[in-house]
């Protein structure tokens, strides 16, 4: 189960021109949630950026939600194959990665991959990541599940930090899914 003390998030591409791409953009909405949750508990936020000069930079959206967040560019399909970005994630300590994104069935498949491959335990949270075909995102997600990743949404996951009611933050953060 996710804790906040062991947990990280990484947003994956969640650009102009890749999220212009989807027919369901609902993806950007969830995936605030996330960041703006991990935000107020004090989970690092890493998020990627493939080709910026190509694809747009990040959403505002997820910019305005994820503070604290620390921005990489990258041409690799898969985040960990960027030293820098593999880095950062060591230096967090963290051994649970909630990752989201675009694509699932390219950049999030593979990056998923490698973490659970280096040792993590990695959460896919399934209604904040996409692909542009219905069939490539469905057969990402059986993937995923086949090499170990846990499909999730943003409510498990937010559920799953606060464990409690009784946590200082629930009402705050509960009304981010109201």
């Amino acid at each position: 189960m996710l804790n906040t003390d062991n947990s990280l998030f990484l947003i994956i591409d969640l650009q102009e021109k890749l999220v212009n791409m989807l027919e369901n953009k609902d993806i950007v909405k969830n995936a605030s949630v996330i960041s703006k949750a991990c935000n107020e508990l004090d989970i690092p936020v890493i998020i990627t950026e493939q080709y910026p000069k190509g694809l747009g930079s990040t959403l505002d959206e997820i910019k305005e939600t994820a503070q604290k967040a620390v921005y990489f560019e990258k041409t690799d399909f898969s985040a960990i194959r960027n030293a820098e970005i593999k880095s950062e994630i060591e230096n967090f300590h963290r051994k649970q990665i909630i990752i989201c994104g675009i694509e699932a069935h390219i950049c999030v498949l593979q990056t998923a991959e490698e973490l659970v491959n280096d040792g993590y335990e990695v959460y896919l949270l399934k209604d904040c990541s996409a692909s542009r075909r219905k069939d490539d995102f469905e057969t990402a997600i059986e993937y995923m599940k086949q090499i170990g990743v846990k499909i999730i949404n943003k409510e498990i996951a937010l559920f799953m930090l606060l464990k409690s009611a009784k946590h200082q933050k629930f009402k705050e953060l509960q009304a981010l899914i109201k």
